[in-house]
């Protein structure tokens, strides 16, 4: 185990743990810029299977940030990153919560709130954006991501539909050799 790796992990992730407002799919960008482009401790694709990962296994969101710690630096990297993230943004929570309530429906309190709604959306998009862009890079993974966009938003079905029809698309495209794995 690299010390110096869990300490940069923890130091990494308790910066951007501040930035938690609409949880750990609106700082994927964060961490994408963070773990690839500035520390460059994974590569572009691995970073987007840890995030596909991270979605379609149960539990919470900031699962992400787990696996991108077990992946680095081992369980030592996990169990550093995932206090990082979860540690203060719960103290903060508890403070924010308690001031909240002696506060009040304050006029600016209720804007602050109002505001900060469209900008977990624009972090979400971008989110995805980011995901889109490194993990579609053909025309069967872009295909993909539209047709489960469309589905999920005109549709409204359960997701499990998307992660099993993307799954055997999959099986089949490798199958037939138009998808290539390494």
């Amino acid at each position: 185990m690299n010390g110096g790796l869990v300490w940069q992990l923890t130091l990494t992730f308790l910066g951007v743990a501040f930035l938690s407002i609409g949880g750990a799919s609106a700082l994927i960008p964060e961490f994408y810029r963070q773990i690839v482009d500035v520390h460059v401790w994974m590569s572009s694709t691995d970073f987007v299977h840890t995030v596909a990962l991270a979605q379609i296994a149960p539990g919470p969101n900031m699962l992400i940030v787990s696996l991108i710690g077990w992946k680095v630096a081992g369980f030592a990297g996990l169990l550093a990153c995932t206090l990082a993230i979860v540690g203060p943004p719960s103290m903060l929570a508890f403070a924010v919560g308690r001031m909240t309530e002696k506060l009040g429906e304050k006029k600016w309190l209720s804007a602050v709130k109002k505001a900060l709604a469209p900008c977990v959306v624009g972090l979400t998009l971008a989110s995805g954006l980011i995901t889109a862009k490194a993990a579609d890079n053909d025309w069967i993974g872009i295909a993909l991501t539209v047709g489960s966009a469309a589905f999920m938003y005109f549709l409204r079905r359960n997701p499990l539909w998307v992660i099993g029809a993307g799954a055997l698309v999959g099986i089949f495209a490798y199958r037939l050799g138009l998808m290539h794995v390494v």
